[in-house]
């Protein structure tokens, strides 16, 4: 089994967790990452750990560094969007990357699913045709919205619209079909590292509390000039 195809049938699992499993949303302690962890995020990372450990050392956003004696390392965050999937929000996933190789991001809430590896990049659902659409990139995503009411401001006064889903590795690589995306608050390696890779041919501006990613070079320079302002 690929890499990929490993990635995809732990997915899968985890979905099916998300119906079966109990006490999905007892608290768990804080995660290595600094967050809260609920117990379908252990359940996640304890599922990808089983999958994919043959392939790579695993660095989880739950538990850290785990050392399975190889040379590459794999950047996981099990459950993307914790607080949406624990309110109910369908707007959550989970990231995978390994090192210079692939990565794999799964919106866990529609089956839609973003990879790309040596054959390129492709965009699929893991149980349907995907949803397709004629994208106006028009729209920007804006993660942590909430947390920056002074950028809120600035784009409200230019008349551009945004959205603030709540899962920035899925919104960098929804990101894709949008006019930008921007994320302002704490960079951490488990939330970007796949979808930085999938989206790598696209713009990207990094500040050390600051992401801005854009299809096009002059609606990044765009919506920069305005963040600055």
């Amino acid at each position: 089994m690929s890499f990929i195809d490993a990635t995809l049938c732990a997915s899968l699992k985890i979905i099916r967790a998300l119906h079966e499993e109990e006490n999905l949303f007892e608290e768990k302690g804080i995660g290595f990452g600094g967050d809260r962890s609920l117990n379908i995020d252990l359940i996640a990372e304890k599922i990808f750990i089983k999958a994919l450990s043959d392939y790579g050392n695993i660095l989880s956003e739950e538990t850290g560094f785990i050392d399975n004696g190889k040379e590459k390392k794999i950047i996981i965050d099990p459950i993307d969007g914790s607080y949406n999937v624990s309110n109910h929000i369908p707007y959550f996933g989970c990231s995978v990357y390994l090192e210079n190789e692939a990565a794999i991001v799964v919106n866990l809430s529609n089956g839609d699913y973003f990879v790309k590896d040596k054959n390129g990049k492709r965009f699929d659902n893991l149980f349907r045709k995907p949803f397709a659409s004629n994208y106006r990139h028009d729209v920007i995503i804006f993660e942590k919205a909430y947390k920056n009411p002074d950028i809120v401001q600035k784009l409200s006064t230019r008349g551009l619209k945004f959205r603030a889903p709540g899962a920035l590795s899925l919104s960098l690589c929804y990101g894709e079909s949008s006019k930008a995306v921007i994320y302002k608050g704490e960079i951490r390696e488990f939330d970007i590292a796949a979808a930085k890779f999938y989206n790598s041919e696209y713009h990207w501006h990094f500040e050390d509390d600051l992401i801005l990613m854009s299809p096009k070079k002059e609606d990044l320079e765009e919506v920069l000039s305005i963040i600055k302002e």
